[in-house]
């Protein structure tokens, strides 16, 4: 599977346990990030017109859970690296739950993507909403996500504001953010953890790999609230 995501670094915090979740599920894949910090997708429309060399695309390798990080990398030149089984879209947080902050912007890139590849899979983050009134937060988040994957003609949602109102649901963790909206560790692999189940259409409990420093239990529990 090759995976490409436009994003920031709040996608990078996503991804971060993804590679070694793959590799200990026995998938295969290539995973790039074109990330440049607190982006919105109206900037990366900006950057795609102006051809901007902004970006670190960072790259894991089939099998390898080193990350690969070289900078100066315009849109275009990463959409058109390979031949991408799925695209997937970010939003910056702060923006997520304004219906404006995405049209006319990821309409355009979504049909650039598919220009260049007609058979790709178009997907879309749907962020965590941390902090207060953070269920007024997810419920403009859900809606201003699901405006933006019809107007766009995307092919789906991955729902990672879900699992994270699920796990907070919970009251089994200390704190899924860190800081402002970057997530700690917990929320990191919870974001992977969904991740893995759209990308590979396959849940994450199963998988042998739990989040070190934690009880067994806990990364468990993370992962079933990533499936639910």
């Amino acid at each position: 599977m090759k995976v490409l995501t436009i994003g920031n670094n709040y996608t990078s915090a996503a991804l971060a346990y993804l590679p070694a979740l793959a590799v200990a599920g026995g998938k295969e894949l290539l995973l790039s990030n074109l990330c440049t910090d607190n982006c919105s997708i109206e900037h990366h429309y900006r950057n795609y017109i102006d051809e901007a060399e902004v970006y670190y695309y960072e790259t894991y390798l089939p099998g390898i859970t080193e990350m690969m990080r070289p900078d100066g990398i315009a849109l275009h030149e990463a959409v058109e690296d390979d031949d991408w089984d799925m695209i997937i879209f970010c939003q910056n947080p702060a923006l997520s739950g304004k219906k404006a902050s995405y049209k006319p912007y990821l309409g355009e890139l979504a049909a650039y993507c598919k220009l260049m590849h007609p058979e790709v899979k178009l997907m879309l983050i749907e962020p965590w909403a941390g902090g207060e009134n953070s269920e007024e937060k997810a419920e403009k988040i859900h809606e201003a996500c699901r405006t933006a994957k019809e107007d766009a003609e995307l092919d789906g949602i991955i729902n990672i504001g879900k699992a994270w109102q699920i796990a907070e649901g919970t009251g089994s963790f200390d704190k899924l953010i860190q800081s402002g909206d970057m997530p700690a560790e917990s929320g990191k692999f919870l974001c992977s953890c969904v991740l893995y189940e759209a990308i590979f259409g396959e849940s994450a409990v199963d998988v042998e790999y739990d989040l070190q420093g934690i009880p067994e239990e806990i990364s468990s529990l993370l992962k079933i609230c990533a499936e639910s």
